[in-house]
């Protein structure tokens, strides 16, 4: 079970006369970061994250999509004072009782139209008009580490 995401009475979104939606916030961590030289991002090694979101109503779900790197192919275009911003975006309907998942040859395809290794650093921002649970599954070489996503209700 996720934590419970934060609630506001009034959001921005309802006093503007939108819909109110959840939002996730899921950082990605993708490929290899090769010994070097320097400043690098990341340690040496090999990354890949996996992101599972699931609809655990009993109505389908239209889940949005927005990748914004940070490092992209190895450059980092959101180091201070830079900042990354939207590359691609996707969407889904979730059917309910079901679950999808984005990793990193998802995250490639979109961003690059092909599977790549270069390491590639982001956020993907998740908005749903209803709650769903996210989680995320980062991996290297050594290690793997389970975590589940809050999301804020706007």
């Amino acid at each position: 079970m996720h934590p419970t995401p934060s609630v506001q009475t009034e959001s921005a979104a309802t006093r503007d006369g939108a819909a109110p939606h959840f939002s996730y916030s899921v950082k990605f961590v993708c490929g290899l970061q090769p010994e070097a030289c320097g400043c690098t991002p990341v340690r040496p090694g090999r990354y890949a994250t996996q992101i599972s979101i699931h609809n655990q109503s009993s109505e389908s779900v239209t889940v949005r999509k927005r990748l914004i790197p940070v490092v992209l192919g190895g450059a980092p275009l959101g180091r201070e004072p830079g900042f990354g911003s939207s590359r691609a975006e996707d969407s889904i309907e979730l059917p309910p009782h079901t679950a999808t998942l984005d990793d990193c040859c998802r995250f490639a395809e979109l961003l690059f139209g092909a599977a790549g290794s270069a390491l590639t650093i982001g956020l993907m921002e998740i908005t749903v008009p209803r709650d769903v649970s996210v989680t995320a599954i980062y991996t290297t070489d050594r290690a793997i580490d389970v975590m589940p996503v809050a999301g804020i209700q706007a």
